[in-house]
């Protein structure tokens, strides 16, 4: 139901004053940090085993940079912390984020510690206690925890197709119920206005616009590359993107579109201080007919492969690169070859004839000999 997108994530052991400070643009395909979760498994028994022997015991601060998110693990008493850091935490938690993680932590060993807007930073803590002896509830812990990157993106998202859902059922129902002929009228007035326009700056170089309409939601990102190089593969990549899924008949993959540069999406034209990005506009399209009757789970799997598709944009961008170079390099060996072999050979027991610029036959006398040679003044017998 989604795809695997790919995300960058550096470890080392550190001290709380060092952390959030390192990055790497090392990739795996998973979509939630592995070793964080890992770590999340592990380090509530061993904490619990330490306490045990000295009350005083706690784990040395561990840092993960993931993509776009920082996160620094450490302990206070029998309580794991998990501070998550991402720069833009003031735009997405107040827009449904909040509201997302409140539900899916909801009957877990987990508690909000706190909430910096200033510096962006969201401090979560788990009970060490209670997941220490029970490892199925040890394990849906760390996977929420180790999952905080997708629930602070697709909160947004989330919200708004939670409205669409509810708009849809009462659209039916007013219309079941209205009279013959009014049906569209009255599933109009039904659902109401729908939210306004919501702009998030989701990263650094990416803008994300969410339009709800009555029968759709519409996500709109600015792509942006910094490489002048990327440019040119990250426009083809995003036409080809926006072909595919205009040409696909499975009705579960949202309709796509490419903008260019220069005619940004119809929605966007009366945007104040719209800034250009030098790819292009994306635009996926989330119909009525996706949420009619869907579960919150089925919303989730909508919105995350939304929400997170500029890490598979990337991903898939570096590996054409590498493709390409592969190609290249292997094109470069094989005219080396055909060059090396285009060369004529040597016949066997045959005189070599040079030939002069004009066509002329050349005999060059024997080394040493000077026979042939010009009678040229020497640099004494010259004239002053």
């Amino acid at each position: 139901d989604s795809c695997p997108f790919p995300s960058a994530i550096l470890l080392r052991r550190c001290e709380p004053s060092e952390a959030m400070a390192q990055s790497s643009d090392r990739l795996f395909l998973e979509e939630v940090c592995p070793i964080l979760q890992q770590w999340l498994l592990e380090e509530p028994v061993r904490l619990v085993a330490n306490l045990a022997k000295d009350p005083s015991s706690i784990i040395k601060a561990q840092e993960f940079q993931d993509f776009e998110v920082g996160f620094l693990l450490s302990s206070e008493e029998a309580e794991l912390r998990l501070k998550v850091q991402y720069p833009y935490l003031a735009d997405v938690i107040s827009s449904g984020s909040q509201a997302l993680l409140d539900e899916v932590m909801a009957g877990l060993p987990i508690r909000g510690v706190q909430i910096s807007l200033e510096t962006n930073e969201l401090i979560l803590g788990l009970s060490a206690v209670e997941v220490a002896q029970d490892e199925v509830l040890r394990q849906k812990c760390a996977k929420c925890l180790a999952s905080v990157r997708i629930w602070l993106f697709i909160g947004p998202l989330i919200e708004r197709l939670r409205w669409l859902r509810a708009a849809v059922a009462l659209a039916e129902a007013a219309a079941k119920q209205a009279a013959p002929g009014n049906g569209a009228a009255a599933a109009s007035a039904a659902v109401g206005t729908p939210p306004p326009m919501l702009k998030l700056q989701v990263r650094r170089l990416e803008t994300c616009w969410i339009v709800v309409k009555p029968d759709r939601v519409l996500v709109i990102m600015s792509v942006n590359l910094e490489v002048e190089v990327d440019v040119a593969l990250g426009r083809a990549f995003c036409q080809e993107f926006a072909e595919t899924n205009r040409k696909n008949t499975d009705v579960l993959a949202p309709p796509c579109a490419f903008n260019e540069p220069k005619d940004p999406p119809i929605d966007l034209r009366g945007e104040l201080n719209l800034e250009t990005p030098n790819v292009g506009f994306l635009t996926l399209t989330l119909s009525d007919q996706m949420v009619r009757g869907a579960t919150d789970d089925r919303l989730v799997t909508l919105a995350r492969p939304v929400m997170t598709w500029r890490n598979f944009f990337h991903f898939h961008l570096k590996h054409t690169k590498s493709y390409l170079h592969t190609r290249l390099r292997r094109r470069i060996g094989e005219w080396q070859q055909s060059v090396a072999g285009s060369r004529r050979q040597k016949k066997e027991g045959a005189e070599r004839i040079r030939r002069l610029a004009s066509g002329k036959e050349f005999a060059p006398p024997p080394r040493g000999s000077s026979t042939g040679t010009s009678a040229l003044p020497t640099p004494r017998q010259r004239a002053p």
